[in-house]
């Protein structure tokens, strides 16, 4: 039987870095959501809701990560576009890129055995073969 964190380990790091882009937008700067920390943390809760929603297939095992890495970039964009870089944007910058490495390094196994990508080491099930490989 799986872990709780073996297998869900990508959506637990991308909901940890919503949380985090959430209260750090919110308790930064004059404690007040402004238009472009709302899009922060939209960027960063669609990145959590993607990551979990994104299925483990043998073909994609690296799908979640790219969601993640994806939304990092976006986030990165809109920042920037929106409210130019000063301190308070330069960590939700940072956040966006740790939300995307942290789901790349964490493990996610589902229940037919296949495991997504992960940067670190870890039990990983063997993968299914493909339709027509023996």
């Amino acid at each position: 039987m799986k872990s709780f964190a073996t297998r869900y380990g990508k959506a637990i790091a991308s909901a940890l870095f919503f949380v985090l882009t959430a209260l750090y937008a919110k308790l930064s700067g004059d404690n007040h959501l402004d238009p472009e920390e709302w899009v922060a943390v939209a960027i960063a809760a669609v990145n959590a809701v993607g990551v979990y929603l994104v299925p483990l297939a043998p073909e994609y095992p690296w799908a979640k990560s790219a969601v993640a890495a994806l939304l990092a970039v976006l986030q990165v964009l809109a920042t920037v576009v929106l409210g130019g870089l000063d301190p308070d944007e330069w960590i939700l910058i940072v956040l966006a890129v740790l939300q995307g490495l942290g789901v790349a390094a964490a493990p996610a196994v589902s229940d037919n055995g296949v495991a997504g990508d992960s940067l670190v080491g870890g039990p990983r099930l063997p993968r299914s073969p493909s339709p027509g490989q023996p």
